[in-house]
């Protein structure tokens, strides 16, 4: 039976063409194992620990039910995916023990962010915008804002009418699975590479999968202790960390184009950027360490380009803020002063106090973290190769040749 719904799914994958727009999406559902479940609403996914191989994903299949409403087969698919590469059943930062319904909220608006597919009543961000939400967050920082929002009074429940596509399984769990991150990033690595040249045929936005890179989704998973941390040029996830504080957003003051009769239901589309057409990045310096002239030089080489898309401000970091300024082309020579402490720069009411959109940390990670995970997004660029302890935030290697 389960080959009979393997069969199914890769006939509808490659017939339906799914395959030429969902490239990505298309391989990532390959590595799902598929079961046929009639107690699910339509489908949803499930990871469990494998011994001796870490984690195995399962894609349950309620077929009747698909059948009797077939034209949210597409968009529920994507939904499914969503939920894998984001890591919401996989990474430890989404298994919270307080507010777990806000929880849910947040990894379903974020699972049902990026589809213009018809989904069934769904829940999306725009109806929690007055508690905070926006386009492009992060599932975490859609949990906080919400959370913060009920501290302050709110009631903060799914609007009437709508309903979770899915559902999930994990939410009344403590922690995922062992080895479910490293069976994520396997199977974000394998859609990847089985994808390339798939992708390269398609539009830009097909070259993407909840809105973001293969490798975005992968530097968003390091972190965790379960599995090697996967590291990319410095360079690379500079650009892409920069490029994806102004990614393109879903509007609904207009109708969708594929479905101009769904008003209120699938956001139509525009190229107008985020509300700050330039995004502030705050680039900290850890200046305990021992960096170069040389490097000092190429990290402003690389950011130099990165100024026309964004408003760089750089901060100069020991055990606190010693000297914030904006970037106007080079790096002061910066003098190492002994101990790190990386919590200063990390403050929210420090990143409002700048209007930071998202951070870029230059450190070497021996240093006490925040505890709990920025409401913006971090990518930590580490000087020295060793273990780092902080859960949360993408990471990259700074190599220590600073000549091309």
């Amino acid at each position: 039976m389960t080959s009979d719904l393997r069969g199914w799914l890769e006939g509808f994958v490659r017939e339906s063409g799914f395959l030429a727009r969902y490239p990505y999406y298309a391989h990532v559902v390959a590595s799902l194992e598929p079961v046929l479940d009639p107690s699910v609403p339509a489908m949803g996914v499930s990871l469990h620990g494998v011994p001796g191989r870490g984690g195995r994903y399962y894609l349950h299949v309620n077929v009747d039910a698909l059948l009797r409403a077939p034209q949210f087969l597409r968009g529920i698919l994507l939904h499914e995916v969503h939920h894998v590469v984001l890591g919401h059943l996989a990474h430890p930062k989404y298994f919270v023990r307080e507010q777990r319904d806000l929880m849910q909220i947040a990894q379903e608006t974020s699972a049902n962010e990026h589809i213009d597919e018809p989904l069934p009543d769904p829940v999306v961000w725009q109806q929690f915008e007055r508690f905070g939400l926006r386009a492009g967050q992060s599932t975490l920082e859609r949990y906080e804002r919400l959370c913060n929002a009920r501290a302050e009074g709110a009631v903060i429940a799914p609007k009437p009418g709508t309903k979770m596509v899915d559902d999930h399984d994990w939410r009344d769990r403590d922690a995922p699975p062992a080895g479910g991150v490293g069976e994520t990033r396997s199977v974000i690595s394998k859609a990847r590479d089985a994808g390339a040249e798939d992708a390269e045929r398609a539009p830009e936005k097909a070259r993407r999968i909840a809105g973001r890179t293969p490798d975005e989704l992968l530097l968003e998973l390091a972190g965790t202790s379960d599995a090697p941390e996967i590291y990319v040029d410095w360079r690379d996830a500079l650009r892409n960390f920069v490029a994806h504080a102004r990614a393109p957003l879903p509007t609904w003051s207009r109708p969708s184009r594929r479905f101009p009769t769904r008003i209120g239901v699938v956001p139509g589309r525009t190229h107008r950027l985020r509300p700050a057409l330039r995004p502030t990045i705050l680039v900290a310096i850890d200046t305990s360490m021992s960096m170069s002239e040389g490097e000092l030089a190429e990290i402003a080489r690389q950011l130099r380009p990165m100024g026309e898309l964004a408003r760089i401000v750089v901060a100069e970091c020991d055990v606190d803020v010693a000297r914030v300024y904006p970037f106007r082309g080079a790096i002061d020579r910066v003098k190492g002063r002994g101990g790190t402490d990386l919590r200063p720069a990390l403050q929210p009411r420090f990143l409002r106090a700048h209007g930071a959109d998202g951070v870029v940390y230059f450190t070497d990670g021996q240093g006490p973290h925040p505890e709990h995970e920025p409401p913006v997004p971090v990518l930590w660029m580490l000087t020295k190769p060793g273990d780092f302890a902080c859960p949360w935030g993408m990471r990259a290697r700074l190599t220590r040749s600073a000549k091309r």
